[in-house]
């Protein structure tokens, strides 16, 4: 049982840096996947890049990004209609991509359908969160066209607003960005230290395995809420401090009734240290 236990946490740790150290979303990494056909598109050289597109989305279908560059191709090289039917194509596979949204919405206020790209760029602020400047200025222009001045015009100066922001955020940037291991890591690293002891003094003292589980599950989400991007270095550091204090500091039990009961709840902790941080991480970001 214990063998069983020990491997579903290697598997569950597995998972848990699959899908929680890699916080890209699908589309960022499908980008980065098709670098190579980006850059023709960007450096003007459409004929080639709509080839590449075309072989990408030979091999994979169901690629959102693949289908708006596509798109972008086929309406720099002057086929809205392709275009649209690209981007509508790539909506059914990820919805979430703003730029989806955007691309379509541009095409249809080109062709003066006013309330269609209204809609588009309503998405593409929505799944954009309101932080890029192009879906409101594109949103406010179409809104113009509808009659709707006054909003119209809040569209516009959100627009205005956030290239503002944009352009004071490059000198504080670097610093920002300076080091993996800032202060606020430290500190938290400092409260991880002591919720692990806790931790470690409860496996040793708790009868049963409920409450050693109740308290890892509870810190562990503390810990992703307050550090949803680098909380797994803390949810390892923890893990670190229990394995070592058992093992190396108090020592198993001498019982051996007792020492099963905190092996299980040792092992136990360390599966919901990495699932518990998971969680808060996600109710963190979804808060935001």
């Amino acid at each position: 049982m214990l063998e069983l236990t020990a491997t579903a946490v290697f598997v569950g740790y597995i998972i848990y840096l699959r899908y929680y150290a890699d916080q890209r979303t699908n589309a960022e990494k499908e980008a980065e996947q098709l670098q190579e056909g980006i850059a023709l598109y960007t450096n003007g050289q459409f004929g080639q890049a709509l080839d590449y597109f075309n072989r990408t989305l030979v091999t994979q279908p169901r690629s959102a990004v693949a289908y708006l560059y596509r798109a972008r191709c086929y309406r720099a090289m002057g086929n809205s209609s392709a275009a649209l039917a690209d981007l509508s194509q790539g909506k059914s596979y990820d919805d979430t991509i703003a730029d989806l949204h955007l691309e379509s919405g541009q095409i249809h206020a080109e062709q003066q359908d006013y309330k269609a790209a209204f809609l588009d760029f309503d998405k593409a602020i929505f799944h954009s969160h309101g932080e890029q400047a192009e879906p409101f200025r594109s949103r406010g222009l179409a809104r113009r066209h509808l009659g709707e001045e006054a909003e119209a015009q809040q569209d516009i100066t959100r627009a205005a607003q956030i290239e503002q922001q944009r352009q004071t955020q490059p000198s504080i940037a670097p610093t920002a960005k300076a080091t993996f291991f800032d202060r606020k890591l430290a500190l938290n690293a400092g409260l991880t230290l002591m919720i692990s002891l806790i931790l470690l003094y409860i496996i040793k003292k708790s009868p049963v395995i409920h409450w050693p589980y109740l308290w890892a599950a509870m810190s562990a989400v503390g810990i992703g809420f307050i550090e949803p991007r680098k909380g797994w270095v803390l949810a390892l550091f923890q893990v670190f401090v229990i394995l070592l204090g058992y093992y190396v500091i108090v020592g198993p039990s001498e019982s051996s009734t007792h020492r099963e009961v905190e092996t299980f709840s040792l092992f136990g902790s360390v599966g919901l240290t990495f699932a518990g941080s998971l969680i808060g991480s996600v109710l963190k970001k979804a808060q935001v």
